[in-house]
This record gives structure tokens, C-alpha cells and sequence, in this order.
């Protein structure tokens, strides 16, 4: 039986497959490698791993600071997005509140968003592993069966600095902090679900509002697991955000142990037309900038062991995602360190000069894709946050 939504979704996939052939991404030279965590590992004697995408913002000295790194954060600053030095001081620590409806669990900072008074918005990655906190907080035992994919939930905070991220602090009390979650609580039988691997925040080039890509991993109630839109207009409040309900961006996020029974509908993100996947191979959106050589807007994918990525004119329709090939031509002695790779998010170092964007949410045709690779354990190979020259074709 022909439907009008089996027209219009062939009408979809049909502009979005013109839009994947027009458009290429390819490798131009071996990567650079940007940061060892097995160096971080010899200077301050800790396993300090990346564990986020890369991010990035250029401070009113003219330093670049990065933000990359795991449930504890270290500054990482420099010259440039190439040449960083990590320090051993632990400069954010998760809250590791073992209460889910506080939203303050494993926390990893993410998403920055830079203002030249120094005021640092960043979006707050928060998982809640049941296993981790079975024996405390109300509700214990969280998880009585296998964790991971099970025992697992997540959610988005919101952290701010006043000090281009020398010091953080939620920016209202836990719950209050909370941006984004799936209206449903925690239900340790559950496969993994809830918003989270945020993007970084990108501002949108003419209406001016900050966009944000998050994922949930599996179906949970009425939420489809895929990939969300979101956006705001008021970066320092957290309760902004307004989530894509497919036909506009007006689908508030809400706290489910709070929310009066009956309301999850209320609460849906239509999610995009961007590769779902799963708990062991979906696609999380690590990346997510506007071109100003392809006039398109540019999500990279991570997508379990692969890179992809696809463009878009109005971040809701998106070409059919296209592979991201960063081991063609790679010198033996990098290939032979890598036994997983995540965290794919392209960055431009001519963004702060040549296209007036300080955080690093604009590029040209030549950017840099940022990744992470996964060696075969902590004091050997480790973990490497490298940068692959690429370039854009139309």
C-alpha cells in the first residue's frame, strides 16, 4: 500500500543520496600525533585517557585550550591545536553521586562554548552505570543482573567556567543542571538508552542560535534510538534546550522523576534520518560544524570500529552517510599502535583567523579530523589523539 509517508520518504532518501555523491571527504598525508596518554602516564604517574572527542577554543591570549579527556578533566593548552601540553592536575572530577535523579553520576566534560569576558558553557556528557553505584544511594541494589548494555543510562548536564576553564562548576545545582533526557528513569533492564554523546556546539551561521547533535543508543517507551537535534538561544540556562519534534524545534526536555505520569509523549525528539545503529555499532555524533566551502553543514560519525560522515542544508535532512578512510597511506609505525578508534570530529586551525570562529565549530575545505585511537593496553601503546589532514571535493 503506497502512503504519503512512502512517498516522502523516498523523496528523502532520494535528495539525500544526490547530496553524499556531490560531496567527499579524503586524507591528504599521515597524522599528526597530538597527544600520547602513555606520555601523560610517565610525566604524572595516572592513567589519564581521551575519552570524549577532541574540543577546542581559542582564549583571549591568543592560547588555544582543548578539552579532551575522561571522568577526570586535565588542562591541555598551547600555541596551537597541534602543539598541547597536559597537565597532571586534575582540573574537573565527576560528581560521582550515586542518586540517578540528580543527573551527576560518571561525568565527562565536553562541548565548550567560548565568550572573550572568559565565561566557558559546556555540555556535560553524564553516564549512570547502575553496577558502579549498586550499593548506595536510594533504590540500591541498582543492578542485579549483567551490566553493560544493561545497568546503563545517560544524560546531558551543563558546566560553566568563568575562567576559560580554569575552574568549573554545574551551573545550577544538580538536578537543575540537567539539558537533555529521555523521559523515562532508570531501569537497570533496560539495554543501554538516554541522551548523551553530545557534539560540540555549533552556532548556526545565519539564524543564530547553538545547535547540538546527541544519541540515544536503543529504544526506550516512545523514543527512537537514533540521533537529536537540539538548539537554544540562552547558552547559561540549562533548561533552554528545545529538542526537533519534526516540524520544529519545540520538544522540551524534562527530568522523568519529576515529569506528572502520563506526559513521556510530550517529551520525543523526532530523530533525523542519520544511521541509528545499536549499543555495540551505532553512530554517536562526535562532530558537527558548517563548511563555508561546502555551504553545507558536516557531522562526523562515529560508528563502532568506522568513521562516517554526511552533510546537510537545514541539520534535520542528511546525505547518506559516507566513510571516513583515515588508514589509507598511514605509516606502518602508527597503524601498528592502533587496535580500536572512536571521538572522529573535524577542526580547522585556520578557523580562529581566517573564518572569525574562536571555537572551532567552522572549517574550510582542508580541515584536520581529530581522532582517538585505542592501543593494546595503557602502558604500552595507550591512547592517541591524532589529526589527519583532510580535504573537501564537490
Amino acid at each position: 500500500l503506497i502512503t504519503m509517508r512512502n512517498i516522502l520518504g523516498a523523496v528523502l532518501a532520494a535528495a539525500a543520496c544526490g547530496q553524499a555523491a556531490a560531496v567527499t571527504a579524503t586524507a591528504l598525508g599521515a597524522p599528526i600525533d597530538v597527544w600520547s596518554a602513555v606520555d601523560t602516564l610517565h610525566k604524572c604517574g595516572k592513567i589519564d585517557v581521551p575519552d570524549v572527542p577532541a574540543r577546542a577554543f581559542v582564549d583571549s591570549s591568543g592560547t588555544t585550550r582543548m578539552i579532551v579527556g575522561a571522568t577526570q578533566y586535565h588542562h591541555m593548552s598551547g600555541p596551537s591545536l597541534f602543539k598541547q601540553t597536559r597537565e597532571c592536575a586534575i582540573a574537573f572530577n565527576e560528581t560521582g553521586d550515586p542518586d540517578p535523579a540528580h543527573f551527576a553520576g560518571d561525568e565527562f566534560l565536553d562541548s565548550p562554548v567560548a565568550f572573550p569576558n572568559g565565561t566557558v558553557v559546556a555540555l556535560v556528557h553524564t553516564e549512570y552505570p547502575g553496577n558502579v553505584y549498586n550499593n548506595t544511594g536510594p533504590g540500591a541494589p541498582h543492578c542485579t543482573i549483567h551490566p553493560y548494555p544493561t545497568c546503563w543510562t545517560v544524560t546531558i548536564g551543563l558546566a560553566i567556567s568563568d575562567d576559560f576553564g580554569a575552574t568549573w562548576r554545574h551551573a545550577r545545582p544538580p538536578p537543575e543542571h540537567l539539558v537533555a533526557a529521555v523521559p523515562y528513569g532508570y531501569n537497570q533492564s533496560q539495554l543501554a538508552y538516554g541522551w548523551g554523546d553530545p557534539s560540540n556546539i555549533l552556532k548556526h551561521p545565519t539564524d543564530g542560535y547553538y545547535y547540538a547533535a546527541i544519541w540515544n543508543r536503543n529504544q526506550v517507551g516512545l523514543q527512537a534510538p537514533g540521533i537529536c537535534m537540539m538548539r537554544t538561544n540562552h547558552l547559561m540556562d540549562p533548561s533552554s534546550w528545545r529538542a526537533w519534534s519534526g516540524k520544529d524545534y519545540s520538544v522540551p526536555f524534562v527530568s522523568p522523576y519529576t515529569m506528572p505520569p502520563g506526559e513521556a509523549a510530550e517529551h520525543i525528539c523526532a530523530v533525523t534520518n542519520l544511521p541509528a545503529g545499536d549499543t555495540s555499532s551505532g553512530c554517536a555524533p562526535a562532530g558537527l560544524v558548517w563548511s563555508t566551502y561546502l555551504k553545507k553543514f558536516v557531522v562526523s560519525l562515529g560508528c563502532g570500529s568506522s568513521f562516517k560522515f554526511a552533510t546537510s542544508d537545514d541539520l534535520i535532512v542528511w546525505s547518506e552517510a559516507q566513510p571516513l578512510d583515515i588508514r589509507h597511506n598511514m605509516p606502518a609505525n602508527v597503524s601498528v599502535m592502533i587496535r580500536g578508534q572512536n571521538y572522529p570530529t573535524f577542526m580547522d586551525p585556520t578557523a580562529p583567523t581566517a573564518l572569525g570562529d574562536k571555537n572551532f565549530a567552522t572549517v574550510g575545505q582542508n580541515p584536520f579530523l581529530f581522532w582517538v585511537s585505542i592501543g593494546d593496553s595503557p602502558y604500552h601503546y595507550g591512547r592517541h589523539l591524532w589529526a589527519t589532514p583532510f580535504t573537501f571535493t564537490k
